[in-house]
């Protein structure tokens, strides 16, 4: 029987676009794992006592290790589990980080405004939630007003990824799956959940739609029961973290350093902690509080700004 502390959790709901960009890599890797479903509004009690204060999905989770933001998590999972199939088969890490710029800005940014602009309606309390996450207001009318242009913004990325696979590749890296076609095939099916104008234009590209169907087929790997949210954290706090492959500094900051980190969510409270180790892609955290015991947090600079404290 498999170890609770070994269990594969991944803290999601199933309409977020990045949670499925993660089970599509769990999919691609054939890898055994649990649902922990949050709320994709405030509160989430549950989820910020484990995460120190964290709020955005997805989170990995594996015993007493958090992992936050999709792409670093498939990153893990590539790590951790070398002889799955690969999930950066046709891309490699790298071209998949400087994808991940595009499709999680422009693409992303411009469909949700598409989106909120009429295909989806929504209530006050996702509204207030959203307006509060980046400190501005959250307007449905303002994307209204620039309907027509997102609309030709999506058309547009569409006929990048349609001429992408015009040779006739199966995948947009080539013949295997990859993480590269999670980033976008979240992005697609985030746009179907709307079924009006922004699915529509989808369907428009034949080749693009011949590719959804072929991602949709990889699945999500052997997902298993779904996990309760106290469960989860229970497991996190009879748990230890795992000692780390690698420890290292950067110049600026080295292990033991006493940081915050800020995250770039204009209602999250400051992250504070012992820096554990550090590189140009991310970092590793042991928060100085936490409700659910020693944990370590690892992390992606562009979720959140380091400082000393």
């Amino acid at each position: 029987m498999t170890d609770a502390a070994d269990i594969l959790i991944l803290h999601q709901y199933e309409i977020s676009p990045f949670s499925e960009k993660v089970r599509v890599a769990l999919g691609i890797k054939g890898l055994s794992w649990r649902a922990c479903n949050q709320p994709s509004i405030m509160p989430k009690p549950e989820m910020i006592a484990l995460t120190g204060g964290y709020r955005r999905i997805p989170v990995l989770q594996i015993g007493a290790d958090l992992w936050f933001d999709s792409l670093y998590i498939i990153e893990e999972l590539e790590r951790r589990f070398p002889h799955a199939p690969p999930a950066f088969g046709g891309s490699g890490v790298g071209l998949a980080r400087a994808f991940s710029q595009w499709s999680d800005g422009p693409l992303f940014m411009g469909l949700v405004g598409l989106l909120f602009s009429g295909d989806w309606k929504v209530d006050q309390a996702f509204l207030d939630d959203r307006s509060a996450l980046s400190g501005r207001p959250f307007d449905p009318a303002q994307f209204a007003a620039a309907k027509p242009a997102l609309s030709l913004q999506w058309r547009q990325q569409l006929d990048l990824l349609e001429t992408q696979l015009a040779d006739g590749r199966a995948f947009l890296t080539g013949e295997r799956p990859d993480a590269i076609d999670a980033a976008v095939y979240c992005q697609t099916l985030f746009a179907r959940l709307g079924r009006g104008d922004a699915a529509a234009a989808i369907d428009g590209f034949a080749g693009l739609c011949a590719w959804e169907a072929r991602v949709k087929a990889l699945g999500h790997g052997d997902r298993g029961t779904d996990i309760e949210r106290e469960k989860a954290n229970a497991i996190a706090r009879d748990a230890s973290p795992a000692p780390l492959a690698k420890v290292g500094g950067d110049g600026a900051f080295a292990p033991g350093d006493a940081v915050s980190v800020k995250f770039h969510d204009a209602n999250s409270p400051l992250l504070e902690g012992e820096l554990v180790s550090i590189d140009l892609n991310g970092l590793t955290l042991k928060p100085a509080q936490s409700e659910v015991g020693d944990i370590h947090i690892h992390m992606p600079h562009s979720v959140g700004a380091i400082s000393k404290r």
